[in-house]
C-alpha cells in the first residue's frame, strides 16, 4: 500500500471540498449585500379622533445593480389594521414593478386608541426588477406609549357680512365639535357681546350697527388671537335715506267718523294699513314711497277697529272710548226759514255754528290727510294715539 499516494488524495479532496463550500457561500451571500430593504415606523396620537396614527417608511437599496431600478411587494402584512400606501403588488399589476428603488415609500396606519392595542407592526417582502427576491422578510414594530383619547374641543368659525345698516357676524361651531364654543365679539365705541354656540347647534347671527363696526374682532374661549378681524364696508347699492326717512301713519276722530291717513312722502318702503272693524267689511290702505293715502270709517256705537301696519298689530280703537270734538253734542241754533202761512215773511240764512265748524274742520282734515299723525318707525310696532 502506497501511504504517500493515499494521503495526497485525501488532502486533494479536502481542498476541493473547501473550495466548493467557499464558492457556494460567495454565490449566495454576495447578492444579499447588493439588494436590501428596511422598515421603520413612528406613532402619534390624533386627539381629534382618538386614534393612534402610525407612519411607516420602507426604504430599499438595490446596490446600484443594473436592472434593479424598480421593485414590487410580494408580501405586505400588518397588524392590527391595514396600512394605506403600502400594499401587496398583484401579479398582473401594470407596471409589474411600480415602486422606485432607493426612494422611501411612506404609508399610514390608524389604530383606535380605545381598543387596547399596545402597538402596531408591518412585514414586507420585496422583489426587484432584476428578479432578485429578498427571502429574508423585513419587519417593523412600533410600541404605543401612554393612552390616546379624543379631546373635548370646539370647532369655532366666524363670518362677517356688511349691509346698509351695519354688519352681521355669523358664529358657528363645526359639526365635529365636541365642546361648546364661547365667542366674544368686540366692536367700536366699547361694543362687546358674548355668545355661546353649543356643539351641534345651528349658527347664531349677531347684528352690529355701522357706528359700532368700524372694527370688529371675534375671539373664542381664552385665546387672545382673534379668529375674525373685519369692519363695516357700506355697500354700493345703499340709497341715501330721505330727510327723516320715516312714513307717518295716523287717524283723526270727527263727530261721526274715523279718518285714517298715511303720509309716505319721506319713507322708502311701502306701508300697508289693514283695518278690521267688528262692524262692516275690512279695508286696506296702501301707500308706496312718495304717496299719501286716506280712508274713512263711519263711527257708531260699539264700533271696535283692529289695525295692523305692515303686519304688526296696533292697539285696538274703541269708538265709545275715543275723545270726540268738543262741539259734537251742541244743538244748532235754528234760523228763520220761509214763513209758514200766517207767520210772516223773511229770507233764510245759511246754517252756522258748531255743525258748520265740524264740517269745515273735516274738510280741512281730508285736505291735509289727517291733521294728527303719529310717527311710525320702519319695522317697529307703533300704537295709535288720538
Amino acid at each position: 500500500m502506497n501511504l504517500l499516494k493515499s494521503k495526497l488524495r485525501r488532502m486533494t479532496a479536502v481542498a476541493a471540498g473547501t473550495l466548493i463550500g467557499l464558492s457556494g457561500v460567495a454565490f449566495f451571500a454576495s447578492p444579499a449585500s447588493a439588494h436590501d430593504s428596511f422598515v421603520k415606523g413612528s406613532a402619534t396620537c390624533d386627539t381629534t379622533t382618538g386614534d393612534w396614527v402610525v407612519t411607516w417608511e420602507v426604504n430599499t437599496d438595490n446596490g446600484n445593480e443594473k436592472g434593479a431600478e424598480n421593485y414590487r411587494f410580494l408580501k405586505v402584512a400588518s397588524f392590527p389594521t391595514p396600512v394605506e400606501g403600502i400594499v401587496h403588488t398583484p401579479d398582473d399589476a401594470d407596471p409589474a414593478f411600480p415602486h422606485k428603488s432607493n426612494e422611501p415609500l411612506v404609508g399610514t396606519q390608524r389604530v383606535a386608541g380605545d381598543k387596547g392595542a399596545r402597538g402596531a407592526g408591518l412585514e414586507v417582502q420585496v422583489k426587484w426588477s432584476d428578479e432578485w427576491i429578498q427571502y429574508d422578510h423585513k419587519r417593523g414594530f412600533v410600541k404605543f406609549h401612554g393612552t390616546c383619547s379624543k379631546e373635548e374641543s370646539p370647532k369655532p368659525d366666524a363670518q362677517l357680512a356688511s349691509s346698509c345698516e351695519g354688519v352681521t357676524v355669523t358664529l358657528a361651531n363645526g359639526k365635529d365639535a365636541t365642546a361648546d364654543a364661547n365667542f366674544t365679539i368686540k366692536g367700536s365705541k366699547d361694543f362687546e357681546k358674548k355668545v355661546t354656540v353649543k356643539a351641534g347647534e345651528e349658527p347664531v347671527a349677531v347684528q352690529i350697527p355701522a357706528e359700532n363696526a368700524e372694527k370688529v374682532l371675534v375671539f373664542e374661549g381664552e385665546s387672545r388671537k382673534p379668529i375674525l378681524v373685519g369692519k363695516w364696508e357700506k355697500p354700493e347699492n345703499c340709497n341715501p335715506p330721505s330727510e327723516g326717512g320715516e312714513a307717518e301713519v295716523g287717524y283723526e276722530v270727527t263727530c261721526d267718523s274715523l279718518i285714517f291717513g298715511i303720509d309716505n312722502t319721506k319713507g322708502d318702503e311701502t306701508i300697508t294699513l289693514a283695518l278690521k272693524p267688528n262692524k262692516g267689511e275690512a279695508q286696506t290702505l296702501v301707500a308706496k314711497p312718495g304717496e299719501t293715502k286716506t280712508l274713512e270709517l263711519k263711527g257708531e256705537k260699539g264700533l271696535i277697529v283692529n289695525a295692523t301696519i305692515n303686519g304688526e298689530a296696533q292697539e285696538a280703537l274703541k269708538w265709545d272710548e275715543l275723545e270726540k270734538p268738543a262741539d259734537c253734542d251742541a244743538t244748532p241754533t235754528p234760523t228763520p226759514t220761509e214763513s209758514s202761512p200766517g207767520e210772516g215773511g223773511g229770507g233764510g240764512l245759511p246754517v252756522t255754528g258748531p255743525v258748520a265748524g265740524s264740517i269745515a274742520g273735516g274738510a280741512g282734515l281730508l285736505l291735509a290727510l289727517g291733521a294728527v299723525l303719529f310717527v311710525m318707525a320702519r319695522r317697529r310696532k307703533v300704537k295709535f294715539t288720538a
